[in-house]
């Protein structure tokens, strides 16, 4: 009995030690293969992130390909945060998602995934003469033969 009671008191103390904020979902998520770019990351946690009067500790940052940072300013909103991207540079490539959040009890939470934006696919149409080009050519294949034949006929009357 004594065992079972110390057990019990136990799982009471540990259980609220361990029982941080955690991920929950991000928009896009990580890995997600994407035809264009998003017009802003969001990711959300079990509970509220802290946030110091007007002061936000947290932080999102999205980097692209080529190193360059396309995120603005991170916003709270409860248990979210999220960030508009800018839209203005060469959407195809793997994106990083860097993201610091301090939850409610105080603790950082650091993490960072990837997401893609697929090269858009270019599909070309199959190519058809006109019928105005075709008549072009052949009018310049029977100037050519005539003109063929025309010296033909004067190198065999010099003769």
């Amino acid at each position: 009995m004594k065992k079972l009671l110390v057990l019990l008191v136990s799982l009471f103390i540990v259980a609220p030690a361990s029982a941080h904020t955690s991920l929950v979902s991000s928009v896009p998520e990580s890995g997600a293969v994407l035809n264009e770019v998003p017009a802003e990351v969001r990711i959300k946690f079990n509970e509220d992130l802290l946030l110091v009067d007007d002061k936000n500790p947290n932080r999102i940052e999205v980097i692209n390909g080529v190193g360059q940072v396309v995120s603005g300013m991170s916003v709270v909103e409860g248990p979210e945060i999220f960030t508009a991207l800018d839209l203005s540079f060469e959407p195809s490539g793997e994106y990083l998602v860097k993201y610091r959040v301090v939850s409610a009890d105080g603790h950082p939470i650091e993490g960072e995934y990837q997401f893609t934006v697929a090269a858009p696919e270019v599909i070309s149409a199959p190519v058809e003469e006109s019928k105005e080009d075709e008549g072009i050519v052949r009018i310049i294949w029977v100037l050519l033969t005539l003109s063929g034949v025309g010296i033909l006929a004067l190198l065999r009357l010099g003769k």
